[in-house]
C-alpha cells in the first residue's frame, strides 16, 4: 500500500484553508456592500473550486445586478449549479426563477420540483412555496414532477451526513 506523502497532505490542507479563507473574504465583502471584490473572489472560486456556496452567491450578485450587470439567465445558470450541489438557498432562488420565468421559461412544473427539492432540507422558503407552484399544475402534471422530485431530491437532497435540522444560514435571502 502506497504512503501519503506529508507534503500532499500539507499542500491539500493550505490549499483548502485558503478556499475557505477566500470563500469569508468574498462573504464579508459581500455584506459589506463591496460588490466588485465579493464578485471577483467568488467568481474564482465558483469556477476553479466548483465551490456550491460561491455559486449561489454568483447566482444572487447576478440575479440583484451587485458587482456585475443584472443578468437572470447567468444567475439562473448559477443557481442551478449551486442547486446540483445540494445548497437549498439556490435550490429555492431557482424554482423561483422558473415560476416568474426570469432568464428560464416560466414552468410551474419545475418551479414545484425544486422548491420541493429545497424543501427536502427544511429550507423554510421552499416549503412555503411549494403550495403556490402546485396550484398551478395539472393532475397530469403533478404526477410527472412528482416522479422527478423523488429522483431530484435523491440526487440533489440532504445527504445522511447532513443534519436536515441544522442547515447552514444565509440571511440575504
Amino acid at each position: 500500500m502506497k504512503k501519503i506523502s506529508p507534503i500532499f497532505i500539507l499542500l491539500f490542507s493550505l490549499f483548502t484553508s485558503s478556499v475557505y479563507a477566500d470563500f469569508n473574504d468574498g462573504v464579508v465583502a459581500y455584506l459589506m456592500g463591496d460588490y466588485d471584490k465579493a464578485f471577483t473572489t467568488m467568481q474564482s472560486l465558483a469556477e476553479t473550486s466548483d465551490h456550491g456556496y460561491a455559486q449561489y452567491y454568483m447566482g444572487m450578485m447576478y440575479m440583484k445586478g451587485q458587482g456585475v450587470e443584472q443578468d437572470y439567465k447567468n444567475a439562473g445558470q448559477w443557481f442551478r449549479k449551486a442547486s446540483e450541489k445540494n445548497i437549498p438557498q439556490a435550490q429555492y432562488k431557482l424554482g423561483d426563477l422558473y415560476f416568474k420565468g426570469r432568464g428560464v421559461p416560466k414552468d410551474y412544473e419545475y418551479a414545484y420540483i425544486w422548491y420541493s427539492v429545497g424543501a427536502s432540507h427544511a429550507h423554510k422558503l421552499s416549503v412555503s412555496s411549494i403550495d403556490k407552484a402546485k396550484t398551478k399544475l395539472s393532475e397530469e402534471e403533478l404526477k410527472e414532477a412528482d416522479k422527478v422530485i423523488v429522483t431530484y431530491v435523491k440526487k440533489y437532497g440532504p445527504k445522511e451526513d447532513v443534519d436536515p435540522n441544522q442547515p447552514i444560514s444565509i440571511d440575504n435571502e
